[in-house]
């Protein structure tokens, strides 16, 4: 379905004939992407845009994908989940669309990938967090929501976070900016008060307060006096901060640094 287009209605005979045609070379490229631990190929997920397409007209989006590898992330997983939706798309179609949609955000789109999946099983749509910039009151918010969401549903998210107080919220903000965060979660609210540590003015002022840097920069000026070399000792910040970084997220904006207990 191209842009500005009204949504057609989806042919579950043409999808069902043009997946029978198709079944081998995309099961034998998801067997591939499977055992290699990659996601899926060009040539593979053209194929299954090519069979979705069927099912909803030359003119769509997929259809286009299909013949060209060129589309638009958001009219694609429109098409797409409008199908991975409906009750007469069978569970295989849905376990293609699953392995289209996550090399879709793979190629397009900065993402979760399946790291928080089982690499033994298929991707899940729902599992995949996307990049997103969404509008929320007026201004723009950067964070990752599951590539299962539709236009609809990201409007339904906005007014959510602008419930949350987001605008006014810096620290909620720069929460939602970590890849892991997924900010459709029912349980967002929980989850950032939970996690959420501390904001500082400084990379400096949150490695002190988050470390014994404090102590190992007293003990290690000490060894040196002792020894007459203490002009010659310093503890690397660099090393602190990567150390740091292990244990806390921490996301600069605004002119300060906020932490997170990963």
């Amino acid at each position: 379905m191209m842009e500005g287009e009204e949504r057609q209605t989806p042919s579950p005979d043409r999808l069902a004939n043009t997946a029978d045609r198709f079944q081998a070379f995309i099961l034998q490229g998801i067997a591939e992407a499977h055992e290699a631990g990659t996601e899926i190929d060009q040539g593979t997920a053209r194929s299954i845009a090519h069979v979705l397409g069927r099912a909803l007209g030359r003119d769509s989006a997929l259809a286009e994908f299909a013949r060209t590898g060129e589309g638009t992330y958001e009219i694609l997983r429109d098409e797409y989940l409008q199908l991975y939706e409906a009750p007469s798309t069978p569970p295989m179609i849905k376990e293609w669309i699953d392995w289209f949609g996550t090399h879709l955000v793979g190629t397009q789109r900065d993402g979760s990938g399946r790291q928080f999946m089982n690499e033994h099983l298929p991707p899940q749509l729902d599992r995949v967090l996307v990049r997103t910039e969404l509008n929320v009151a007026g201004a723009q918010y950067l964070m990752y929501a599951p590539a299962t969401l539709t236009g609809p549903d990201y409007e339904g998210l906005s007014t959510g976070l602008e419930r949350l107080g987001l605008p006014s919220k810096v620290e909620l903000q720069a929460y939602l900016r970590l890849r892991d965060v997924n900010a459709a979660a029912d349980n967002l609210a929980e989850a950032f008060e939970e996690h959420f540590v501390a904001d500082f003015d400084t990379i400096e002022s949150a490695l002190y307060a988050l470390t014994e840097l404090t102590e190992w920069e007293t003990d290690l000026a000490a060894f040196g006096r002792e020894r007459g070399i203490q002009s010659a000792l310093s503890v690397d910040h660099d090393v602190v901060e990567s150390l740091t970084r292990e244990i806390f997220d921490l996301v600069d904006l605004k002119g300060r640094i906020y932490a997170f207990q990963k």
